[in-house]
């Protein structure tokens, strides 16, 4: 009893330590005033304009960015009140200037759609992002809205690079750190694990936007997660005692950061990689099974109650009549309905889901020729094994996430596609189990 008593003990603190270190970046990053980035937000707002709100990285991939998400994020950067910064992060308003008269529209539950553009009272423009920052910049827009139910994170970021950067050369660094970072995890991926293991990350990451991804401030922040914590479990791979608390710990900087992308990969891509360990060292199926469960669970409780420790907060300490738990578990109910009736009521998530997995069963094929031209010796069916059994498991997690958020899905499926990433890697991998694992270098 009291061994459980004493680890339940290192979570919570652990969780306390987070939340104590959420809180302080986000205070320092909104203690400084927004003329700081004036000059590099206006010019990203003229950039993203020039882009337009789905901006096409590549028309033979079909991978689009999301500036609409990218200018509410500079939004909500040059939206922060130095003077409140405790304020500032726990409502991240946008289009709000201190000492301005400005109306607050509450939050509904749906999209964060509302935007009253008075120099314009007649248009039927679809919401655009882009034109609001830019009509905010010029004075022209006389009201706010808290967005406050997400942590982000990011702020702790964006704001500084924006005092010496616009979205531009913000996204060129972004893609420098992602180039080396994949080639890093690459190089550790074959010192550890050998050849057909680094194809499989390797080409998986690749079909799955990862490099685009460098270009979209939205989606960036859970594939650097994701990356850095994947380097940091192999190069420790041997010290790391308790691998629940890790991905504990990484789950929740995950909901700290991420916009609700594609978080799930920040639990299956590690946990991908110490299973491998695990099998290496003669682990067997159904001990790796339940070691995939259990760090699910870890996971998920810990990115929701990372979650709604900001709305209890929220409702703690501001005193403005919202009540973020009701919001938050709102857009929570609105996530999971089946359809959109927003965008047609016969629109459905079945279609979808079966475009994103058809698209990523050829990226599988591809990598499977790869592998069986690059080995030495020919594939053999070992139908004894069953250790291809947890990766199949890990390979069902996006369909069942498309599934659960399925208005989610419906909504925002050129970057929540991204998830098919491990859909990728957990066949890849049974099959590798199922075919080579006797082979690998």
């Amino acid at each position: 009893m009291k061994a459980k008593i004493m680890y339940l003990f290192k979570y919570t603190k652990a969780f306390i330590v987070l939340i104590l270190v959420f809180n302080i970046g986000l205070y320092l990053a909104c203690s400084f005033n927004s003329k700081l980035i004036k000059k590099n937000v206006k010019e990203s707002q003229a950039i993203l304009y020039k882009e337009g709100m789905f901006y096409n990285i590549s028309d033979l991939l079909n991978i689009r960015a999301d500036n609409s998400a990218d200018a509410l994020m500079i939004n909500e950067c040059y939206s922060v009140d130095s003077s409140n910064p405790y304020e500032s992060y726990m409502k991240v308003r946008k289009n709000y200037r201190k000492n301005k008269k400005l109306y607050q529209y509450e939050e509904t539950v749906g999209e964060l759609n509302t935007y009253v553009e008075e120099v314009d009272e007649e248009s039927d423009e679809y919401y655009n992002t882009i034109n609001e920052l830019g009509d905010f910049l010029d004075g022209k827009i006389h009201s706010y809205i808290n967005y406050g139910r997400y942590w982000h994170g990011y702020l702790i970021f964006l704001r500084p690079l924006l005092m010496l950067f616009n979205i531009i050369q913000i996204r060129h660094i972004l893609l420098l750190v992602f180039v080396a970072l994949y080639i890093y995890l690459l190089y550790l991926l074959h010192k550890e694990f050998g050849k057909n293991i680094t194809i499989i990350f390797g080409v998986s990451l690749l079909c799955s936007g990862y490099f685009s991804a460098s270009y979209i401030l939205e989606v960036a922040p859970v594939f650097l997660i994701t990356i850095i914590s994947s380097i940091i479990l192999i190069k420790r791979i041997d010290k790391i005692k308790d691998f629940y608390l890790y991905m504990f710990i990484v789950a929740s900087i995950t909901n700290y950061f991420d916009y609700l992308t594609v978080p799930l990969i920040t639990l299956g891509i590690p946990c991908a990689i110490y299973i491998i360990k695990l099998l290496k060292e003669g682990k067997d199926w159904k001990y790796c099974t339940k070691f995939l469960i259990i760090n699910s669970i870890v996971w998920v409780i810990s990115y929701a109650t990372t979650w709604i420790f900001k709305w209890l907060q929220y409702d703690l300490t501001i005193n403005d009549g919202n009540s973020m738990i009701q919001i938050g578990f709102g857009q929570a109910k609105f996530r999971m309905q089946r359809v959109n009736e927003a965008i047609g009521s016969n629109v459905s998530y079945i279609p979808i889901i079966a475009k994103i997995i058809g698209k990523s069963l050829i990226y599988v094929t591809i990598t499977i020729i790869i592998i069986i031209l690059t080995n030495k010796s020919q594939p053999k069916i070992k139908k004894e094994t069953k250790n291809y059994i947890p990766f199949l498991i890990l390979a069902i997690y996006p369909i069942v996430w498309f599934i659960a958020l399925a208005n989610h899905t419906i909504l925002h499926s050129y970057f929540t596609y991204r998830n098919v990433l491990l859909f990728m890697i957990g066949i890849l991998l049974a099959i590798n189990e199922f075919l080579f694992s006797k082979n690998n270098d």
